[in-house]
């Protein structure tokens, strides 16, 4: 598992680069969080959750924020991706819908942690357009976002790794 942790890391910390040093002053997209989403609907939940924990933790290094902040939003990402993970393997129009949702969902977790500890409003109206456009412009980039961790993982299955396989559910009637 060390050989994709390490792979993905390297891309997450090349989008991590463009997204704040390239893009940052006129595109505010969430590449990070999108590479999260993608990867938590692979099969390796181990990978997933590593991988989640190596980028959480470079946000949180890089905002101002309180340590964890970053790390609990990647673990909201994974979550998510687990859940719809049945469902979405195949589908990639459902898999950006899915993307939609997520970042939803991390965006409001990120609202509401940021309200407890006291350092911002809860969703005033001017920060709901601007993450809600950041959202929706980081949402129309799940294709290429797919394609980029379906790439490295080919990429890796050529090095000689292969994900552990799931068990299947149990079907006690040959269904």
């Amino acid at each position: 598992m060390i050989t994709p942790l390490v792979a993905f890391s390297l891309a997450g910390l090349l989008l991590f680069y463009l997204q704040n040093l390239v893009f940052f002053p006129h595109v505010h997209l969430r590449l990070l969080a999108l590479l999260i989403f993608y990867v938590g609907l692979r099969p390796s939940l181990g990978l997933a959750l590593s991988l989640s924990l190596v980028l959480g933790c470079l946000q949180d290094s890089y905002a101002t924020t309180p340590l964890g902040l970053h790390l609990g939003a990647s673990l909201v990402l994974v979550g998510v991706a687990r859940l719809a993970r049945r469902r979405l393997l195949q589908q990639l129009g459902f898999q950006a819908v899915a993307g939609l949702i997520a970042l939803v969902l991390q965006e409001v977790y990120l609202q509401a942690s940021t309200f407890m500890l006291g350092y911002a409003p809860f969703f005033f109206r001017g920060l709901i357009m601007v993450h809600g456009m950041e959202i929706l412009g980081t949402a129309a980039l799940g294709p290429l976002m797919h394609l980029l961790v379906q790439g490295l993982e080919n990429f890796l299955h050529r090095l000689g790794w292969r994900p552990r396989s799931e068990p299947l559910p149990y079907q006690p009637f040959g269904d």
